[in-house]
């Protein structure tokens, strides 16, 4: 616990010395030597912290990772560096790892992780599919008092992925409630409306978000597929051929393949040019997912 406290409060003391010398005005000489002194003292009593602060200096994603692993390397008493090395490998898919580093931090002396953090620990749980494990550590925030937008969404996410399309509605519901304005939620609900057979309200949905996107790419597709279900066949139409066209554009935005689109989008026309508006719902084509955000 000692040893956590100096790693985490250390940069005070040259906090302290910066301020003694602006009142004892050293000279430049002696406030050169005081600070190369500190750095030695971090250097050598704080490794965890020091190869933190070189990281914060770099903008090579590279060269960050590498300091970062060097800190955790050193066995810092503090959780810090285990935490940062977490949040930054865990946007780039390395879940396994990122939960590693925070277990290993959550043993640290002292304080628990914050709620922040173990709701992100949750998300590395729910993106390997471990449900069983990610499920008790949202539902333990939430039993904290810790009523978040973020903690409800990924708590409806994740009884989504699990199956559990009811409690996920409900979970969606609250994260919605917690921010009026915000889309992923909504995104959410429709997808699982969709999944049910509440193309109505899925619908309804995936129209609210066209509104609330800034750059709406697959919702375009889902809103047409809703469309199609219902009958409506030129909206479809229109809807698809905007999909089709940003999908080709911008195919990281978006989880369907742009074929996918455009063979709804071909199977639309037909329908439209052979004045049927009726749809075949048992179709052979599977879904794609929705495309998820993944924000924390």
């Amino acid at each position: 616990m000692r040893n956590r406290l100096w790693e985490e409060n250390i940069q005070w003391v040259l906090v302290v010395w910066c301020i003694l010398a602006l009142f004892t005005r050293p000279g430049w000489i002696p406030f050169g030597v005081g600070v190369v002194l500190w750095v030695l003292l971090l250097y050598f009593t704080a490794p965890g912290k020091f190869w933190s602060f070189i990281a914060l200096l770099n903008t090579d994603r590279d060269k960050i990772e590498a300091y970062l692993r060097k800190a955790v390397a050193s066995h810092p008493a503090s959780p810090n560096p285990y935490i940062n090395l977490a949040l930054f490998t865990a946007p780039k898919g390395n879940w396994a790892e990122a939960i590693t580093l925070l277990e290993t931090a959550n043993q640290k002396a002292g304080k628990r992780l914050t709620p922040k953090i173990r709701n992100i620990w949750a998300v590395c749980h729910r993106e390997l599919g471990n449900y069983d494990q990610a499920l008790p550590i949202i539902n333990q925030l939430l039993q904290e008092g810790y009523a978040d937008g973020r903690v409800y969404y990924n708590l409806a996410y994740t009884n989504y992925k699990a199956g559990h399309w009811q409690d996920a509605l409900q979970a969606a519901e609250k994260a919605r409630t917690s921010n009026l304005n915000d889309p992923d939620p909504v995104l959410l609900m429709a997808k699982i409306h969709f999944e049910r057979g509440d193309y109505a309200t899925a619908k309804d949905n995936y129209e609210w978000c066209l509104k609330h996107l800034s750059w709406p790419v697959e919702t375009y597709y889902w809103l047409g597929r809703c469309e199609l279900k219902l009958g409506l066949v030129d909206q479809a139409c229109d809807h698809l051929a905007t999909a089709v066209e940003r999908i080709t554009s911008d195919p990281e935005l978006s989880d369907v393949p742009p074929e996918e689109a455009q063979n709804w989008l071909a199977q639309a026309n037909l329908l439209r040019q052979s004045g049927n508006g009726e749809y075949l719902v048992n179709s052979t084509i599977e879904p794609s997912a929705e495309n998820d955000p993944n924000r924390s």
